[in-house]
């Protein structure tokens, strides 16, 4: 009996670890294979592909980015091949299996923990029996056969079975692809839009095994190194062991990447990774989603907000680690003008990156049950993202909207650093009013939301603080010199002439001091510099062996300083 396990992966770069823990709880009993296609592969072509492998059965891992598109795959591969055996596994299926079986063109669906329920389910269809076991669900007369979620495998025996890290036909791709590492299962809290609320109870692989796993993964040469933790930083004494033992054993060039709970995270850990890690070698991942607390209590959020913004300062203070906060527009009793407060709040901690994600009502979750309860509207379909709900408007939403697509493009993207400082630290109290005025802005005028070049965001940009009056250009232009290996052109409108630049140059070439202090020489000035003045300023952008670098000069008493 041939069998794959098989995914619809959102990137090419994302690798899918349940296929693969699944495979080597199997791999020896059974004639097995897995397969990852993504989402935008075409579903023709990866029906035919599958269809080559002449197989008897079909296990798909489904999550809320690909189940639309394995609702079509499944009934392609019925379609064309009557008799396959075709089943669901992952998140999305787990909590409500009839739907599944009813809607899809399906024989089963494996609820929970995969590990022992998928080599039971092959068992018996090699044997041709029912497979009478909790969390393999199927329908027998219309009738919910197996109701319920398997039991959690014992970890311990996950670590018996083969890594499923160092597959040998991954190993060559391991440095291009994001590996997704696990050191733990289950979550201790119970947000109640969040699947891991419905889980009891946090699971923990024992220190030695996630040593000598993360130390092959580091020496196999992997570049991103992504835990699923839900809550890495649970156990303070464990979130700290394995901190340590990356910062002891990590190759330039890598990072580990972490969900933590800001408010509880040991100060140990803060102090650690604050005197001791290198400099972008972590990643830390903050779900704070909002700061109202009468939000947070309707959605059993447990946050303590004064704590947990004493904790990013200091990891903001710090600056050793890519610091990514999360907000969730939509939850219960967080109006238009309250979530506004809510992301001015986070955003002040300027934090790398700031992810501003609308609610989704997932299956399974207690806030989908009680949805009525707050008027919820929402895309039967999914990702099942809401519409609007007793406090937030559909038109609110598509103005929170606005200021997300703005957030992205002229925050999280890094190209804006200096500029978007200055602006916030001079010129607008409202991170969220400059974000949603700016989108507005765009509309009105018919910008380029998507195909455009990244010379037209600066081009917008100065369009639009130009009509407040506002003078960047200096820390825009240094800002956009910095996003180039080569020497690029100009977006700007230069007030310099050409002989003006040429008598700049020749004044430095006058003064062998000050070039020796910038490491210029006559060559490097005229081939591979980029000369501009800004108000008083002189900007210098050298560009060389792919490389950039900038300095800024100002004259004071008839001569040339570095500031």
């Amino acid at each position: 009996m041939k069998t794959l396990i098989a995914t619809l992966n959102s990137k090419f770069i994302h690798t899918a670890l349940a296929l693969r823990l699944l495979y080597v709880a199997c791999v020896d009993e059974f004639d097995i294979d897995f397969k990852e296609y993504t989402i935008k592969d075409d579903l023709n072509e990866v029906c035919e592909d599958i269809l080559a492998m002449n197989l008897d059965v079909l296990a798909l891992s489904t999550y809320i980015w690909n189940v639309e598109k394995i609702k079509e795959l499944t009934a392609m591969m019925k379609q064309r091949q009557k008799d396959i055996i075709i089943l669901l596994g992952g998140p999305e299926v787990t909590y409500e299996p009839r739907y599944f079986l009813e809607e899809f063109s399906i024989d089963y669906v494996l609820c929970g923990e995969g590990e022992k329920t998928l080599p039971a389910l092959l068992t018996a269809i090699e044997e041709k029996r029912e497979p009478m076991l909790e969390g393999i669900c199927y329908l027998k007369d219309g009738l919910l056969m197996n109701e319920g979620i398997a039991k959690n495998c014992d970890l311990a025996e996950i670590e018996k079975l083969p890594s499923p890290y160092l597959l040998e036909r991954d190993l060559p791709h391991i440095k291009d692809r994001i590996v997704y590492f696990e050191s733990s299962r289950g979550c201790p809290y119970q947000c109640q839009y969040c699947l891991s609320s419905l889980e009891k109870g946090v699971r923990f692989y024992s220190d030695a095994y996630i040593h000598e796993q993360l130390l092959a993964i580091i020496q196999a040469g992997a570049k991103t190194i992504k835990f699923l933790d839900r809550s890495f930083n649970v156990n303070p004494t464990k979130a700290l062991n394995i901190l340590e033992f990356i910062v002891m054993h990590h190759l330039p060039g890598q990072q580990f990447q972490f969900e933590v709970n800001a408010d509880v995270l040991d100060q140990r850990i803060i102090d650690f990774v604050n005197e001791k890690a290198p400099k972008g070698l972590l990643r830390f991942e903050v779900g704070i989603q909002s700061t109202y607390e009468p939000t947070n209590e309707v959605v059993k959020r447990k946050q303590d907000f004064q704590r947990l913004s004493e904790v990013i300062m200091q990891l903001v203070k710090g600056d050793k680690i890519d610091l990514h906060l999360d907000l969730i527009a939509g939850l219960p009793f967080e109006s238009y003008e309250r979530f506004k407060q809510s992301f001015d709040d986070v955003f002040a901690f300027r934090a790398k990156e700031l992810q501003l994600g609308f609610l989704k009502l997932l299956r399974g979750t207690s806030l989908r049950q009680d949805a009525a309860l707050y008027d919820y509207t929402y895309q039967k379909e999914a990702p099942y993202e809401i519409f609007a709900n007793h406090v937030l408007s559909y038109e609110e939403r598509q103005e929170i909207h606005v200021a997300e697509e703005m957030l992205e493009k002229y925050w999280n993207s890094g190209r804006f650093s200096r500029t978007m400082n200055d602006l916030f630290d001079h010129q607008f109290s409202s991170p969220f009013e400059f974000f949603h005025d700016f989108g507005r802005y765009y509309i009105d005028h018919h910008f380029k939301m998507i195909g455009h070049q990244v010379d037209d965001l600066f081009v917008y940009l100065e369009s639009y603080l130009k009509t407040k009056g506002i003078d960047v250009l200096e820390k825009m232009i240094l800002d956009y010199l910095e996003l180039f290996k080569v020497k690029p052109k100009k977006w700007w409108k230069s007030e310099w002439s050409r002989q003006q630049r040429q008598t700049f140059s020749h004044a430095l070439l006058q003064d062998p001091d000050l070039l020796e202090t910038l490491n210029l020489n006559q060559e490097l000035l005229f081939r591979y510099c980029l000369i501009e003045k800004i108000n008083e300023h002189y900007i210098i952008a050298q560009y060389k062996d792919f490389k950039c670098h900038i300095v800024v000069l100002e004259m004071v008493n008839n001569e040339y300083k570095l500031i």
